[in-house]
């Protein structure tokens, strides 16, 4: 039993931060002791290795430069473990072994969906901003725009969780779930019981879970467990032990998704984790604000194709997409654009569909966000909207669940604010919603925070929808949010005690891992 307890503590991010750290000094020892005669030759060697590795890195023209000063530090400092974790982990892994398998499921999952360009036709023709969001998710993304479905918001986990329950209850072929986060507890616990009724029926029943955001928050094997209720299960980059050293590729890249498809005609998603904290039940940080939505009707086929490629990928399995279509339509006063994004691609589709957004807004762009750890191009361009007369609002926590990308992300408070970008932090609790409204025009809810890791390196997905009802939903609740929430000043910000800043500018060099 405490074997096991140590195994999973060291299969975290901190732990593997501290192996870097223990390896480095390790040998540094080793050079001033035991290789007195060589360690001219051998220092030699490895700065030589270090400098290949830096030129490696500032030849890549499609890295972020923040990201690449980042890495650049670490391999300068930290000679040779830093490049190690560099060659092995700093890139975005496109051209392994791992990455090949994901990009050819991805590719037969895609095939089976209908043409995104094509469907632009549904996008109303004289609105710019519809248009150039959703070409570019068309063409960049392979996401098709859709009609003929119906949307519901959610505001809140426990206003989600009865439709998602009942949902699931009626179930006739099959339930697939995608999940960065499941955790034993009284939702959870609910959504099992279910599951397991609905196998027992002979519905066909699959989970996914990530080895990493899951790893501390379930037993040992439990995808044995429920496997052993007749649910298929899968764990997307388990963090095993493994003399493969391709399995470890794909450790900087987490199944970030939130996706659950009910027999192809009902989709659920945005911020929600099956965990107890999500629809309140537990209150680790407050009050836990976060936001969702079903879909039902024809745009659940995107989420669909996106599950089994990842399910393809995971379990090396080819699945016959087209056997899971839709089979019904719904009424909608929007047209709805689902999406997905990976690291193993050329594009930040997820990050570009915020910058679309905010470069074609007209009158206001609002934002909610848990972690505000973003790059000098969307700094930029949040700066320039507030600048050109756009109201633009930032939510950000009141309470933080992690204290040190709390401080990175008040320490862009300060440039912001100076550009007249108003933001607010969410006094009741943790804001963990994700989503960008914008002129009543166009809305995103999804799984992508603004920080680097769901920006660059974790697998997302995100739903735009353009007009209607459901983008004036998601306005109003930001604009309750706000209202119960404590706005930030320049005052403030300037009597930020000394310590807290320094502290602010260390974590701030390392703020693409966060």
């Amino acid at each position: 039993m405490l074997f096991q307890y140590l195994k999973r503590a060291f299969l975290t991010r901190k732990s593997w931060v501290a192996v870097l750290s223990l390896t480095q000094i390790a040998l540094t020892v080793a050079l001033g002791i035991w290789l007195q005669q060589y360690a001219v030759y051998t220092y030699m060697a490895i700065t030589a290795v270090s400098l290949i590795a830096v030129a490696i890195l500032l030849d890549k023209d499609d890295v972020n430069p923040v990201y690449k000063l980042m890495w650049l530090l670490i391999i300068l400092l930290l000679p040779p473990t830093g490049t190690i974790f560099y060659l092995y982990w700093g890139g975005r892994s496109r051209h392994g072994r791992k990455a090949r398998q994901y990009s050819a499921c991805s590719a037969r999952a895609n095939q089976a969906l209908p043409d995104p360009l094509s469907s632009l036709a549904l996008l109303p023709g004289d609105d710019v901003p519809f248009t150039r969001c959703g070409r570019y998710l068309a063409q960049y993304a392979y996401a098709p725009v859709w009609d003929n479905t119906s949307c519901r918001y959610y505001a809140w986990g426990q206003e989600f969780l009865p439709d998602y329950l009942e949902e699931l209850q009626k179930a006739q072929q099959f339930i697939f779930l995608e999940y960065f986060i499941l955790q034993e507890g009284k939702l959870w616990d609910q959504v099992l019981e279910i599951l397991k009724q609905k196998a027992a029926q002979g519905v066909d029943v699959r989970v996914l879970y990530d080895g990493m955001g899951s790893l501390v928050k379930l037993p040992k094997d439990y995808d044995a467990t429920l496997r052993s209720y007749g649910i298929q299960c899968g764990i997307f980059a388990p963090m095993r032990f493994s003399p493969n050293l391709s399995d470890y590729t794909l450790l900087n890249h987490r199944d970030h998704r939130k996706i659950t498809v009910i027999d192809g005609n009902v989709a659920f998603s945005g911020g929600f984790n099956l965990a107890d904290e999500y629809a309140n039940f537990t209150h680790p940080h407050g009050v836990w604000k976060d936001t969702g939505f079903m879909l039902r009707g024809e745009a659940v086929y995107s989420y669909t194709a996106a599950f089994l490629a990842t399910w393809d990928y995971v379990r090396h399995t080819v699945s016959p997409v087209e056997r899971f279509r839709p089979t019904c339509r719904d009424m909608a006063d929007c047209v709805i654009q689902p999406f997905v994004d990976s690291p193993l691609d050329q594009e930040n589709v997820s990050e570009n569909a915020y910058f679309n957004i905010l470069q074609q807004a007209q009158r206001y762009v609002y934002v909610a966000t848990p972690y505000l750890v973003v790059d000098n191009e969307m700094l930029t361009c949040l700066r320039l909207a507030a600048k050109s007369g756009v109201d633009v609002r930032i939510l950000t926590p009141g309470i933080p669940d992690k204290k040190f990308v709390y401080l990175v992300t008040q320490s862009f408070y300060h440039t912001l604010l100076e550009a007249g970008v108003r933001i607010f932090e969410y006094t009741p609790g943790f804001m963990h919603a994700k989503m960008f409204v914008s002129d009543d025009k166009a809305a995103i809810v999804g799984s992508a925070n603004m920080d680097y890791r769901s920006l660059y390196l974790h697998f997302e997905n995100c739903c735009a929808f353009y007009g209607g009802q459901m983008v004036r939903t998601v306005r109003k609740d930001l604009e309750q949010c706000m209202a119960v929430s404590r706005e930030c000043t320049l005052e403030e910000v300037y009597r930020t005690p000394l310590p807290k800043r320094i502290l602010q500018i260390f974590f701030r060099i390392f703020a693409p891992l966060m």
